[in-house]
């Protein structure tokens, strides 16, 4: 996903609709290493912000990946 301009991500981010590897890895109650590695194959899409990554909520099913994540 790409941005034409800065206000478009401007507006993402003030609504939150996002989450960072670091929130999904809190809500997963897995590692950040983990969800990193998930995008890396591609269960999970993510697009590069800076040093990390943001995860879109449109994007996810939390509930699809609750149930492939076993603790």
């Amino acid at each position: 996903m790409s941005y034409d301009n800065l206000k478009d991500m401007s507006k993402v981010i003030k609504e939150k609709d996002f989450y960072t590897t670091s929130e999904l890895a809190g809500i997963l109650q897995i590692s950040k290493q983990s969800v990193l590695k998930r995008m890396h194959n591609g269960s999970i899409k993510a697009v590069k912000m800076g040093r990390d990554f943001i995860i879109f909520k449109k994007d996810l099913d939390l509930n699809k990946l609750k149930s492939i994540v076993k603790h």
